[in-house]
C-alpha cells in the first residue's frame, strides 16, 4: 500500500462546469454499481480513479463487532470523500482504522478506493452503507478539488431505481454514523471536546426576560434538610460557581444516547452545592453555562453526591460549603427546567455572592506548597505543540495536551503552563504567543528531593474545574476588576512589542519538568515491575504509536557512535522577522477585546471601551502599540530581514549566484568535511523512515548530508564531527535490526513566532482537522522557513542493546544551552565539564557564564571537543531516556532526553 501523503486541496470548479467537459461522477457509476448487483458482493473499483477525503469522524463501536468489549472501547470512522462532482459518506472498514490512528488517512488527502461494498446495519430497518475495505493513499496533486455539498439530484434520482437504492438514499439523508446505532460523533482525538451539530453554541444574550414573580423559592441550605422528605422541590435561583470539563463515560454497550455529564458548583446566600448536568443536557446547555451565569431551576431531582470526584477549591472562605447531596438535572424524568437569568435582571437583594479569585504573580508561585490551587494571567510567550497520552495502556481513550509559558512582570521566570483539554477546544486551539491568557483552578506541581527539600522547578498544571479564557473573551468575565489582573494590565502597557516578540515561540520538542539527576529518584514515578525496554521491543513500541502520542521509553545499553549535526544554515538564510499589526501588534482578537484595548489617553480597562479597529492609537515610548504613522502599511505584515532572501525570491538565479560566490575557505572546508565523514563511512546513519530491517549499508556522506540536516538546510550545514567506538564496525556485522531516527524532524524545532503567519503556526502545531477546509489563493508557505532557536546544531548518537542484537539512532537536542536559558526558567545550573557524558547527563553545554574560579576547568563548548570527549564513553553501559512522538504519516521522532550511568 502506498503511503504517499496528500496536502490540502484547493476549491473546484462548479459541477455544471464539470458536466459541461462531458465528464462521469466516479461516485455516481459506483454507486450505480453496487445497487445493480444481484448479491452484496464487494466491487473492485479503477485504481486510477482519486477521490478527496472531506471529513474524517469518529464514534463508539457496536459492541457485537469481536473487535471490541465493555472493558475496552474500541470506535469506528466514517470518512465522507468527494470526486469534483458529488460526495458521499462511507463506513471504514476496522481493518483500515490504523490509517487513521497515524492520520495517513486525513482530511485534504487523496486516496485511491480500491475495493468497496454495500453493507447493510442489521440493527436498524432500511438502513444499507457504502464500506470502504481496502485503498491507497494518493499524491497531493491527484487529489480532485472539493465542490458539491452531496450527490446531485440527477444522481439521487437514479438511486430509486431499485430497492437497495433506496434504502442507501435514507441513509444519505441522514447525519448520524452510518453503523452501531449511534446517534452522534465524537472529536477526533480526544472524548472531553464537545463536537458536531448536535452541540448548541452558547445561548447569548438578549435573553427572554425570566417571570420571577410568583415562585415559591428554596435555598440551598433548607434543601438539605427536606430533599428526603419531597419529590417536587421548589424553585433553585443560583449562580454558577463553578465549572468541569465534559466527562464521557461511553462504552460498548452503553444504552444512553448522549453519554456524557458535567459538573458545576452552583450556590445562593446560603452555601454552595454540587449540580451535574446529564446526558443529552449537555449538548443542550454546556457551553451556555459559564461561571457567574445566574440560573432559575426547577424539576430537577436531588441525592446524595459521589465523593469520589475532584472539587473545585473555594476562594471564598465565607461561602459555606454543602457537598453531601447534589442536584441533577436530567433530560427526562422530569425532564429539568433551565432558564438563564439575563444580567440586568439579577437584582442585589438576591445576595447571591460574587465570584472571587485567588490570583498569584509568578514570583508568589516559588513559596506556594505543591497542591496548591490558584488563578493565574500572563502574556504568553511560548506554546507548545498539541500533544496526547493514553489514559490507560491498550486504550484508544487520549489525554490531549500542551505546555505554554506566559510572562506577568512579576519576574523575568515565565509561569510554565501544562494545559489539558478543558472541553474548550476554540481556546485551547487557539493559544498563540502575544495573547493574555487567564487560567483558573490551576494546581502547583514541584517534586521532591532526597530529604525532603523542594525542587525548585514549580510549574502549574490544569485540573477538571480549570477553565480558559484567550484575547477575544474577556470582556463581562468576574476576573476582570481583581487588582493583580488590572495590575498586569498596568504592566503590559509599558512594553516593548520589539521585546516581547524576542521571546515568541511556538513548536518544537519540549521536555518538561527535567529529570532528576539520580536514577533512583526517577524511578519513583514509575512501575517497578517492568520499567525498561528493550530495543528489539522498541520498534514494536513505536509502531504502534498513535498520532501525536507521546510516550517515555527508558532502555539500557552502549554508545557506539556520535555525529553532530549543523542545522543552523536554513535558520539563518529563512529568517523571519514579524513586524505586528499597526495597532499594537497583538492579536486582532485583542483589538476588538474591549477588555484589553488599550490607549496612551486612558487607563486600560478589561471592561472599558477601546478604539475602532483601524483608527490610530497614539502612543508612549514604553507602548506596546506599534505607531502606524511611522510604519508603512506594507509593514504591517512579516518582512524577510535578509537581504539576500529577497532578492532570491524575485530572481532564481540569484541562490545560484550567491552559492558560487562563497570563499575558497568555505569550500575547502566543506570539502575537508566531506572526505573526513567519507573516510569514517558515516556510520552515524539517519533516515526519514526510521526503521531499517538488518545490518544494511549506511547513508554515505556524499547522499546523507541533507538528511543529516534539518529538512530544508543547505548541505553545508553538515559538520562531519563524528565519533565511533573501535568496536562499532564488528557490531554492524552481527545486528539483526538497525533503527534509524537519527534526524531531527523539522516538526522537531521550536520556531521563532511571525504574528502575520499565526494561522499557518497554529494549525502546524494542533491536531489534524477532522472536516477539510479548502486553502485560499495565498502563496504555500513551508515551516522551514521560520527560524529556528536552537542556534547550535543537535547530535546523532546511536545506541547497542547490551545484547549486541539491535541498534537505534535517535537525536539529542540540549534542551537549554546557556546558563541564562536555565536562570529563565527557575532551574538550578550545575556547572560540568562540557564532556558528551556530562552534557548528556546533564541535557545542556555549558558556558563561560556557567563556571567559576573554584570549579575545575572547563572544556571548550565547542561541538568539535564536544564529540571528541564521546570516547569517555565507550564500552560503559548506561541507561538511556527516550521521548518518542508519533508525528503523523511515517514520521516518528525519538529524542534522547537523558542518560544515566548504570552505577547511579
Amino acid at each position: 500500500m502506498s503511503t504517499a501523503l496528500c496536502d490540502s486541496s484547493t476549491p473546484s470548479n462548479s459541477v455544471e462546469g464539470a458536466e459541461e467537459t462531458g465528464k462521469t461522477s466516479f461516485i455516481s457509476s459506483l454507486l450505480h454499481q453496487l445497487t445493480s448487483h444481484s448479491f452484496l458482493q464487494p466491487v473492485l473499483s479503477d485504481a486510477t480513479e482519486v477521490v478527496l477525503v472531506v471529513s474524517v469522524q469518529r464514534y463508539l463501536g457496536d459492541p457485537g463487532n469481536e473487535r471490541t468489549s465493555r472493558s475496552s472501547a474500541s470506535y469506528f470512522y466514517d470518512v465522507t470523500v468527494s470526486d469534483g462532482f458529488s460526495q458521499i459518506k462511507c463506513h471504514l472498514a476496522p481493518e483500515l482504522n490504523p490509517l487513521v490512528h497515524q492520520n495517513c488517512l486525513k482530511a485534504g488527502n487523496g486516496i485511491h478506493i480500491t475495493r468497496c461494498s454495500l453493507a447493510y446495519d442489521e440493527k436498524r430497518l432500511n438502513r444499507c452503507f457504502l464500506q470502504i475495505e481496502a485503498l491507497k493513499l494518493a499524491e497531493a496533486e491527484s487529489a480532485p478539488r472539493l465542490n458539491t455539498p452531496g450527490l446531485s439530484t440527477e444522481h439521487l434520482h437514479s438511486l430509486t431505481a431499485s430497492r437497495r437504492g433506496r434504502d442507501l438514499l435514507s441513509t444519505l439523508q441522514m447525519e448520524t454514523p452510518l453503523k452501531g446505532g449511534r446517534v452522534h460523533y465524537l472529536p477526533l482525538w480526544n472524548n472531553n471536546d464537545p463536537y458536531g451539530g448536535e452541540w448548541n453554541g452558547p445561548k447569548g444574550p438578549p435573553f427572554p426576560n425570566v417571570p420571577l414573580e410568583g415562585f415559591r423559592f428554596i435555598s440551598l441550605q433548607h434543601l438539605t434538610m427536606i430533599w428526603r422528605t419531597k419529590f417536587e422541590f421548589p424553585h433553585l435561583l443560583v449562580r454558577i460557581m463553578h465549572k468541569s470539563r465534559l466527562r464521557y463515560y461511553g462504552r460498548p454497550g452503553t444504552k444512553v444516547d448522549f453519554p456524557y455529564q458535567a459538573y458545576l458548583e452552583v450556590a445562593d446566600q446560603s452555601g454552595m452545592m454540587p449540580l451535574v448536568l446529564w446526558n443529552s443536557l449537555c449538548p443542550e446547555w454546556y457551553q451556555s453555562l459559564h461561571v457567574g451565569t445566574v440560573l432559575l431551576l426547577h424539576r430537577y431531582s436531588v441525592k446524595n453526591s459521589y465523593q469520589m470526584r475532584t472539587w473545585a477549591t473555594p476562594c471564598d472562605p465565607q461561602l459555606k460549603s454543602l457537598r453531601t447531596i447534589e442536584i441533577c438535572l436530567n433530560p427526562r424524568d422530569p425532564r429539568a427546567e433551565i432558564q438563564i437569568v439575563p444580567t440586568e435582571q439579577v437584582k442585589a437583594e438576591w445576595k447571591l455572592p460574587d465570584i472571587k479569585y485567588n490570583f498569584i504573580t509568578r514570583l508568589e508561585l516559588d513559596k506556594l506548597p505543591d497542591g496548591y490551587t490558584c488563578d493565574v494571567i500572563g502574556l504568553v510567550t511560548f506554546v507548545g505543540r498539541c500533544q496526547r497520552v493514553r489514559r490507560e495502556d491498550g486504550s484508544e481513550n487520549f489525554y490531549l495536551y500542551r505546555w505554554v509559558h506566559a510572562v506577568d512582570g512579576s519576574t523575568e521566570q515565565p509561569f510554565v503552563l501544562e494545559l489539558f483539554a478543558t472541553s474548550q477546544p476554540e481556546t485551547f486551539q487557539q493559544i498563540h504567543p502575544m495573547t493574555y491568557l487567564v487560567c483558573t483552578q490551576m494546581r502547583v506541581v514541584r517534586e521532591l528531593r532526597p530529604g525532603g527539600a523542594i525542587a525548585n522547578v514549580p510549574y502549574l498544571t490544569t485540573s477538571n474545574e480549570s477553565q480558559l479564557s484567550i484575547s477575544g473573551h474577556h470582556k463581562g468575565q468576574p476576573y476582570t476588576q481583581n487588582p493583580k489582573v488590572q495590575s498586569f494590565i498596568r504592566w503590559i502597557k509599558g512594553q516593548h512589542e520589539k521585546d516581547v516578540m524576542k521571546r515568541s515561540v511556538m513548536g518544537g520538542y519540549y521536555s518538561f519538568p527535567p529529570a532528576p539527576n539520580l536514577f533512583q529518584d526517577y524511578c519513583k514515578n514509575l512501575d517497578a515491575t517492568a520499567p525498561f525496554t528493550s530495543i528489539s521491543e522498541l520498534k514494536k513500541e513505536i509502531e504502534s504509536l498513535h498520532y501525536r502520542e507521546h510516550r517515555r521509553i527508558i532502555l539500557q545499553g552502549t554508545i557506539a557512535a556520535v555525529g553532530y549535526v549543523c542545522h543552523t544554515g536554513s535558520a539563518e538564510r529563512l529568517c523571519v522577522k514579524p513586524v505586528l499589526g499597526a495597532r499594537n501588534g497583538l492579536d486582532p482578537a485583542l483589538q476588538k477585546d474591549d477588555a484589553f484595548a488599550a490607549s496612551s489617553s486612558a487607563p486600560v480597562r478589561l471592561d472599558g471601551e477601546g478604539p475602532e479597529e483601524g483608527t490610530s492609537v497614539s502612543r508612549p515610548t514604553e507602548a506596546l502599540h506599534v505607531d502606524p504613522v511611522r510604519h508603512h502599511p506594507r509593514q504591517s505584515s512579516p518582512v524577510l530581514n535578509c537581504y539576500w532572501l529577497r532578492k532570491k525570491l524575485a530572481d532564481p538565479q540569484m541562490g545560484v549566484l550567491k552559492r558560487k560566490k562563497q570563499t575558497n575557505r568555505q569550500r575547502a572546508l566543506k570539502r575537508a568535511a566531506a572526505v573526513q565523514v567519507r573516510e569514517q563511512d558515516a556510520d552515524v546513519a539517519v533516515s526519514s523512515k526510521g526503521f531499517s530491517q538488518g545490518a544494511e549499508e549506511p547513508v554515505t556522506a556524499g547522499e546523507g548530508d541533507d538528511r543529516r540536516c534539518d529538512a530544508g538546510a543547505a548541505t553545508d550545514g553538515f559538520s562531519g564531527y563524528t565519533w565511533k567506538s573501535p568496536t562499532w564496525s564488528e557490531l554492524r556485522e552481527h545486528l539483526s535490526e538497525y533503527l534509524h531516527f537519527g534526524q531531527l524532524l523539522p516538526e522537531s524545532l521550536p520556531r521563532k513566532f511571525a504574528y502575520k503567519h499565526r494561522d499557518f503556526l497554529m494549525q502546524q502545531y494542533n491536531l489534524q482537522a477532522a472536516v477539510y477546509k479548502p486553502v485560499t489563493a495565498t502563496p504555500r508557505i513551508a515551516l522551514q522557513s521560520f527560524a529556528s532557536t536552537c542556534i547550535h546544531g543537535y547530535y546523532s548518537v546511536t545506541i547497542v542493546g547490551v545484547n549486541h542484537q539491535t541498534a537505534i539512532d535517535v537525536v539529542f537536542l540540549p534542551a537549554v544551552m546557556s546558563h541564562e536559558g536555565h536562570r529563565m526558567l527557575g532551574l538550578s545550573v550545575d556547572a560540568h565539564d562540557n564532556t558528551l557524558a556530562s552534557i548528556l547527563a546533564s541535557g545542556y553545554v555549558c558556558d563561560e557564564q556557567a563556571t567559576d574560579n573554584n570549579q575545575q576547568k572547563q572544556t571548550s563548548s565547542s561541538p568539535d571537543q564536544i564529540v571528541k570527549t564521546a570516547a569517555n564513553l565507550d564500552c560503559l553501559r548506561v541507561i538511556c531516556v527516550l521521548d518518542v512522538c508519533h508525528h503523523g504519516g511515517d514520521k516518528s521522532e525519538v529524542i534522547l532526553n537523558k542518560i544515566y550511568r548504570v552505577t547511579e
